[in-house]
């Protein structure tokens, strides 16, 4: 699993029928402190109702399937988790999405 942020909601007129109801989002991929990586991760996300801004877990490979709804559709790389809070010691501990 990786730590990240959905930074795009990607528009596409044309899928394949498999992900047609699915939202793709780039996520850019975070270090526990939260500083950016230089790495984007396109992620598939059907039915947690996340978007924009949210801090996420992300899932690659054949596990992606394994989230509800997602057997059958052809994906690599999907959202399994929206991150509330870390606390992994003193200088990790963050509540993430205040308003």
């Amino acid at each position: 699993m990786d730590f990240g942020i959905i930074k795009k909601e990607l528009v596409c007129t044309v899928k394949d029928p498999a992900i047609k109801s699915v939202k793709l989002y780039l996520v850019q991929l975070l270090k526990l402190d939260r500083t950016e990586r230089k790495e984007y991760m396109v992620c598939a996300e059907n039915t947690l109702g996340l978007g924009v801004g949210d801090y996420v877990l992300v899932i690659k490979g054949s596990p992606c399937r394994q989230l509800e709804g997602n057997k059958e559709m052809p994906i690599d790389n999907a959202i399994s988790a929206k991150v509330d809070s870390i606390f992994i010691e003193e200088r990790y501990k963050f509540l993430l999405n205040q308003v």
